[in-house]
This record gives C-alpha cells, sequence and structure tokens, in this order.
C-alpha cells in the first residue's frame, strides 16, 4: 500500500496534468487579443457564430464560457489586414535569400506545361503568390530550406498540373462541356459522362433541355455569409442559347486545383478579392483572370484543412510528405483509389507530373508516398510495371527508403513508353471529368477541390 506522501505526490502530479489539459481556447487564440487594430473574431468555416460571441473572450472571465472554451472558435484578428484567419504555421522560418518566382523561373514553367494557355500565365502565378505573401506571416515557397521550398514546388506544380491538364483547362468539363462566347458573355452546356464525346472533346446533349435543371455544387443549407446564394439553374431563356446555362450561376470546378463549391467560393473570394461576395457573384473570373485561377490553388494550398486535423497542404509538403498533400486534396477518392474506377489510372498522371516537375525544379529526392493509404504500394507499381519512367531515377533514392522490397507485377496492357513532357497523348484512356460524389455537408466537406480525374487528348 502507497504511503500517504507518496499519494499526495500522484494527486499533486494528477491535478498539474489535468490543470494543463484543461487550457481554455481563450489561451490559445484570444487571450492577448488587445490593442488599435485588433479584435477577438468568429470562425464561421467551423461553427455558426458571429464576431459579437466571440468579443468577449479577451476577458479573463470568459476563458471557460462558449465560445472562449472551444479551440479554434474564436481568433485575433489585425484589422489591417483582410479578414480571414491566417494560414496554419509551419514553424519553419522564412527565407530571405531568394523569391520563390526566382527559384521557379518562367524556363521552368514553359518546359514543364509548354502549352499552357490563359489564365495559366507564369507572371500571374508570381503576382498571386506575392499578393498572399505581403499580407500573411506564413509564406508560399519560402518557408524552410532552400531544398524545402523546391520540395513544396514540385508538389504543388505536380498536384496543379495534374487538375488542370497540364494549365490547358480553366473550367471542369463536363458542368462546361460546350463553350459558347458571345456579345453577352460566356455560356456553357451542361453535359452527362454518358453523353460527353471525350475524344472530340464534345457535348450534344444538355443535363438542361427539356426543361431540367443544374444544381451540382449547391449546399443549398450554407448560405451568407457562410456560403454562396445558390439553387437550380435553367437554361438560358433565349432561342440561340437553348440547353446552355450562365456559368455565373453555378460553383463547378475551376481553376488550377478547381475550386468548387458555393462555400468554397466565398472562403477564396474572403482572401483574394475585395469583398466575400466577388466570387459569389462572379465565379467565372476563376477560370478568366490569373489572379483568382493561380490564387484560388494557393488558398486551398495554404488554407484548407482535412476536419479534425490541424494540418494544410502546404505544411505537409515542408514536412516531406507528397502523400498527405494528396489525401488533403483529393483523400476520399485516391486514398486508396476504388481499383475499379478511373482514379486508379488518375494516380499515374499525377505521379508523372510530379516526377516531371521534381525533374525540372531539381529536387534531391521525392517526399514521402506515406499519408495517402495504398499510395506508396501504387508508386511502386507504377515505376516497376514501366507507366512512370520518368520516376525511375527518383526510384532508385527514394526518400524515405521504401518498407519494403517493391513486387514486379506484370502489367495488365502493353506499358506506356515514354512521352514528351509536352505531349499529352498518353493520357488518352484517362479522360478528365468531374468525380465529385460528395457535398459539402458530408465528412469532407473542408475537402471540396474534388479532382476532375479524367483527361482528354492534348
Amino acid at each position: 500500500m502507497p504511503s500517504l506522501s507518496t499519494l499526495a505526490s500522484f494527486l499533486l502530479a494528477f491535478s498539474s496534468i489535468t490543470t494543463s489539459s484543461l487550457t481554455s481556447a481563450q489561451d490559445l487564440s484570444c487571450k492577448n487579443c488587445r490593442g488599435n487594430n485588433r479584435k477577438c473574431v468568429a470562425d464561421t468555416t467551423i461553427q455558426v457564430l458571429s464576431d459579437d460571441d466571440c468579443s468577449a473572450c479577451v476577458k479573463a472571465s470568459s476563458k471557460w464560457t462558449w465560445p472562449c472554451n472551444v479551440e479554434g472558435l474564436c481568433w485575433c484578428w489585425d484589422s489591417t489586414t483582410p479578414k480571414y484567419k491566417p494560414a496554419l504555421s509551419s514553424s519553419y522560418e522564412e527565407a530571405t535569400d531568394d523569391e520563390p518566382c526566382d527559384l521557379f523561373t518562367k524556363d521552368m514553367f514553359e518546359e514543364i506545361a509548354p502549352n499552357a494557355v490563359h489564365p495559366y500565365t507564369y507572371s500571374g502565378l508570381c503576382d498571386a503568390i506575392d499578393y498572399l505573401n505581403e499580407r500573411y506571416d506564413e509564406k508560399i515557397f519560402k518557408m524552410g530550406t532552400r531544398e524545402q521550398q523546391r520540395q513544396e514546388w514540385a508538389a504543388f506544380l505536380g498536384h496543379t498540373t495534374h487538375e488542370s491538364a497540364q494549365y490547358t483547362a480553366s473550367r471542369e468539363y463536363l458542368p462546361c462541356g460546350r463553350t459558347i462566347d458571345s456579345a453577352a458573355g460566356t455560356f456553357c452546356k451542361p453535359c452527362s459522362s454518358d453523353n460527353f464525346d471525350w475524344d472530340n472533346m464534345y457535348c450534344e446533349i444538355s443535363e438542361v433541355a427539356n426543361g431540367k435543371y443544374y444544381e451540382d455544387y449547391c449546399d443549398k443549407i450554407v448560405t451568407p455569409p457562410y456560403g454562396c446564394v445558390c439553387g437550380p439553374t435553367s437554361e438560358v431563356d433565349k432561342d440561340e442559347y437553348k440547353g446552355l446555362i450562365n456559368p455565373n450561376f453555378v460553383y463547378f470546378g475551376r481553376g488550377a486545383i478547381q475550386l468548387s463549391w458555393n462555400a468554397n467560393y466565398v472562403k477564396a473570394s474572403q482572401v483574394l478579392a475585395e469583398s466575400s461576395d466577388t466570387l459569389c457573384s462572379q465565379p467565372e473570373l476563376v477560370a478568366t483572370q490569373p489572379k483568382y485561377a493561380w490564387g484560388t490553388a494557393l488558398w486551398f494550398w495554404m488554407f484548407s484543412k482535412p476536419p479534425g486535423m490541424e494540418t494544410t497542404s502546404h505544411v505537409q509538403s515542408l514536412e516531406g510528405s507528397f502523400g498527405g498533400s494528396l489525401n488533403i486534396i483529393n483523400g476520399g477518392l485516391e486514398c486508396p483509389a476504388d481499383p475499379q474506377g478511373y482514379h486508379v489510372k488518375a494516380i499515374v498522371t499525377r505521379l508523372r507530373y510530379y516526377c516531371i516537375a521534381a525533374s525540372v525544379v531539381g529536387v534531391k529526392r521525392l517526399l514521402d508516398m506515406d499519408g495517402c493509404e495504398g499510395l506508396s504500394e501504387k508508386f511502386e507499381e507504377c515505376v516497376m510495371t514501366g507507366y512512370c519512367p520518368e520516376c525511375n531515377d527518383f526510384f532508385l533514392d527514394p526518400s524515405p527508403a521504401p518498407s519494403k522490397a517493391p513486387s514486379p507485377a506484370a502489367p495488365t496492357e502493353q506499358p506506356i513508353g515514354f512521352r514528351s513532357w509536352a505531349n499529352d497523348s498518353w493520357m488518352g484512356d484517362i479522360k478528365r471529368r468531374d468525380s465529385s460524389g460528395m457535398g459539402v455537408s458530408s465528412v469532407f466537406k473542408v475537402v471540396t477541390f474534388l479532382t476532375v480525374a479524367y483527361f482528354g487528348t492534348q
């Protein structure tokens, strides 16, 4: 039986641990939020609450009451900056020797994507990076060592070249299966996958014909200020535009990581535009202006956190995990991918683009494939079967080393030989299409930049 002194010591230690574990959210957010231009405000992306609810959290007496006692609901805002919760810190130091576009040059961009089209310009990418880096303490492509910066560039470029068909597609194909430009603006013909001619990239049968409506990417439960107003969209009421919709009424995938859903357009607009309404009223800006085509991808990279986790694609890449960044971008569909589905093939294109970017940027090793269930095995299989020739040199010296020796597997068809990086014909049977099957209200509500993984022959 323990002595009284031993028992007393145990109780004291237990009391200390308990008190430490009960540190209030106020201590982590608004405890020191005082002075000019500093206000304790609400994070409306987590729960419906107002700035007024959080205003009391600067007082010591409120530290154990809602919402001050829930970590993350309130945060300290410097009103001289955009009203958006700062990006999660990576804890790495900011590099001061080079700017991001000194490390990733225009020649590198043109080598990776020689067929890139507007709005995917190199100058637009650099401007979007500078715009965000001027406003936030956590910098894009400027944290950590030179090698970490290159690694982050390679990961970001690998994902975005895949998502945007090597920077040739600014809109998701199926919702805008056919585009009509006129003096009145741009109109889209939404199409189902079954009715889309992937070989010729053409849609004849409209999803809004005969009085039908287009309602994808609209979570009606999410209303202002938490999401853009959305609802059923019908065809334009003019004979010459039969079967077409006004794309500024819908929130399908656009930009380098395919911004989608009405809630995400509001969040990105809060960071990138003059008001939260900008991208709600004009979502086509993401498909037509470099600032938003690149900016929305950078916003997702820096700010989007998976449910229940304090990490971002930016942090994952700096910490050495390509798989972790993919899990945030499209983990619900690719981590792991359905063996019978088209995302198995999409992973091949994503890995190839990543290896291409890594080669051009000049990284020493690839990032870890862990963090995305099944990705390490798919990487080994892709190299061993000859489908990822651009990854061969990296596979010989991976980082970290594979947990087991690769198991050579016989290809189910003739391996795809090496092709010019400027030629996407090797993706002929991997068509770019909408892969979204989940609403904003699901468990994946934060990860709603759902990939459009099938690409057409370019």
